[in-house]
């Protein structure tokens, strides 16, 4: 997760500099940084030499620009912040926000010359700085307010990194197996889909496509099988969640000669994915075809079974076609 930061002030107060400084900082330190800039008028984000221009040749690898007409996400703005928020968590190590006077995120507040703390409302600040002289600012000067930011920045992804660690062992403390606790991860929608094949004799095939096996439609009792796997993955594998799937469907195609592949998509809207649900259908659909047929073909071959691609969650999107070969 993103840790996500402020940087607030009025005109003129230097919060575009020490954004930009501080994205500069940390893409040179090895982070990915997505910036978000806030014009309460009107704006250019395409220009050279604009606010988030600048944001984006100090290094940040996304950035959003907000004005009165609309945020460039190549769409029109149609979400309030926290949705933006969440679409660049995934991507990134840090968040950058310059503006937006009121959202609830931990800020850093930088005072112009006549402006005191009093001025502005507690509510979540870090810490008040100011380019210059300023007898109300914890923080004076550009490079002190650069240098007390990265290393909030360092100190608190370091934190959530431990945190995630230990979040995410199948062990508690006396080294004994556990659920992994999601309380606290996001619900949001996720996918998977998986595949297989099974080879056999063409004669079985053959009879497959007739519809001669003695234990009726194969196909069709292998996707009721596949679909009711995916439903009791819980109960099979200790340590998966009980999810609610939203979907589960299930494939199959051959090569006309002696191989049958599986392929199952499976969907929830949930806080933990989804592909031990695909590859359980997949693999017992496929079993399932093998007990239909067992009688006339024993030496049957399951094989190639693989997660082809997972969305949503932290993790992000996976495809097996982008693993290196080596890996697969």
């Amino acid at each position: 997760m993103a840790l996500t930061i402020q940087i607030v002030g009025h005109k003129k107060s230097g919060k575009t500099l020490v954004a930009m400084r501080l994205v500069k900082r940390l893409s040179r330190a090895g982070w990915t940084v997505a910036a978000i800039k806030h014009d309460a008028h009107t704006g250019s984000m395409d220009h050279p030499g604009t606010d988030s221009d600048r944001l984006f040749e100090a290094g940040a690898t996304q950035v959003v620009f907000e004005s009165q007409r609309g945020c460039f996400l190549r769409q029109r703005r149609t979400k309030p912040l926290s949705q933006v928020i969440e679409q660049l968590d995934e991507k990134n190590d840090v968040i950058i926000i310059e503006g937006h006077k009121q959202a609830p995120y931990p800020r850093v507040i930088l005072l112009k010359s006549d402006e005191r703390p009093a001025d502005w409302p507690d509510c979540g600040v870090l810490a008040f700085g100011a380019l210059s002289e300023n007898p109300g600012a914890d923080l004076i000067g550009e490079q002190t307010i650069i240098d007390w930011l990265y290393n909030y920045v360092t100190k608190n992804k370091a934190k959530d990194t431990l945190e995630m660690t230990d979040s995410l062992t199948h062990f508690n403390d006396q080294d004994r197996a556990k659920m992994v606790d999601v309380t606290e991860k996001k619900v949001t929608a996720r996918l998977a889909t998986a595949t297989g094949s099974i080879r056999m004799q063409k004669a079985t095939l053959d009879r497959i496509h007739a519809g001669t096996m003695k234990k009726g439609d194969v196909l069709a009792v292998a996707q009721v099988a596949g679909i009711m796997a995916a439903k009791k993955t819980s109960e099979l594998i200790p340590m998966c969640h009980l999810i609610p799937l939203t979907g589960i469907d299930i494939h199959f195609e051959d090569n006309g000669l002696d191989t049958i592949t599986a392929t199952a998509t499976a969907k929830t809207k949930h806080v933990t994915g989804v592909e031990i649900e695909a590859l359980l259908a997949v693999q017992t659909a496929l079993l399932t075809i093998y007990d239909m047929c067992k009688a006339i073909d024993r030496g049957m071959v399951i094989n190639d079974v693989h997660l082809v691609e997972k969305s949503g969650g932290k993790s992000g999107h996976f495809h097996f076609q982008d693993v290196p070969e080596a890996d697969q």
